[in-house]
């Protein structure tokens, strides 16, 4: 990106001619601008790719209940370490540190137990009864009323889980694109994860999911921490400027540790998504495998 006067229309000589109004002072390069709309595409392309694909309800609803251990266990990540998690775990950095790494021990612990209690028995289920959706196992085990409320309960909790997720991406790409309104980020982000999850059902989510933690993890890794990290100059500059406490993994309270683990263990417990990645593995082994890998 290239700073340029205010509300100037801009016409500069790049590798190719382009003129491109400004807002905040701010030019979106093309190259950026050309790799945010085949990332939307590409996203799209899988949607409607699964749509021509999928054969019958359960390729829709579950992805065919054939997914392997390692696309499962990335969706799962993926759909937990999204865009909130990306900002709100860089937030819990800034405030605490390397201690701000517990939170996700804990989420850690979760899988693993969820993975040993919880798999095997939600496998039982699906071995008499063909389940899709997460309030059937409320009415396999109880009746009715509870998998209707079950269902009502874990529509409002993912509706802000999934706004927040979205928000916090839109945030992201107003980040990278400061001539982006936030609301029209909003819409944009919403309507490409509406489009190609209606489309293609549960098979273009994991695949999506999958691809999504990989360029995550590899723009951290390979792009975001080197640069950070020569930003800041290096370990001189990070030891110079910061207090000892913020690399002290061990600077954290028992009562912090005692409370992500009351708020983040039961989530692996009853959160909806999780529960249509069980029915979507090949079979108990592949989800558990898939848990661990989460974990991880």
């Amino acid at each position: 990106m290239i700073s340029v006067p205010k509300n100037a229309l801009v016409s500069l000589n790049f590798p190719f001619h382009y003129i491109i109004p400004t807002f905040g002072g701010v030019l979106i390069h093309p190259i950026d601008l050309t790799i945010f709309i085949v990332y939307l595409l590409a996203m799209l392309g899988v949607g409607f790719y699964f749509m021509r694909k999928n054969k019958n309800v359960d390729d829709y609803y579950v992805g065919g209940r054939g997914m392997s251990s390692l696309h499962i266990g990335l969706s799962v990540v993926a759909t937990d370490v999204g865009g909130g998690f990306s900002i709100g775990l860089g937030g819990l950095g800034f405030a605490i540190g390397l201690a701000g790494s517990w939170m996700l021990f804990t989420g850690l612990i979760g899988a693993w137990l969820s993975a040993i209690f919880l798999i095997p028995r939600v496998f039982k289920l699906i071995g008499k009864h063909k389940l899709f959706t997460f309030p059937e196992i409320f009415l396999h085990l109880f009746n009715k009323k509870v998998a209707l409320i079950a269902g009502i309960i874990s529509a409002i909790g993912y509706i802000g889980f999934t706004s927040a997720q979205i928000l916090a991406g839109a945030k992201l790409a107003t980040a990278t694109f400061p001539s982006l309104d936030l609301q029209q980020a909003v819409l944009i982000m919403g309507a490409v994860a509406i489009v190609y999850t209606v489309f293609g059902g549960l098979k273009a989510v994991i695949y999506t999911d999958t691809v999504q933690w990989l360029l995550l993890m590899g723009g951290l890794i390979f792009i975001g921490i080197p640069l950070g990290y020569q930003a800041v100059g290096g370990w001189e500059g990070i030891t110079t400027t910061l207090d000892r406490s913020f690399l002290n993994i061990w600077n954290i309270e028992w009562q912090q540790l005692l409370n992500w683990a009351i708020t983040i263990i039961p989530i692996w417990f009853i959160g909806m998504t999780l529960y249509q990645r069980i029915y979507a593995s090949k079979d108990e082994k592949t989800a558990k495998r898939a848990w661990f890998i989460a974990g991880l």
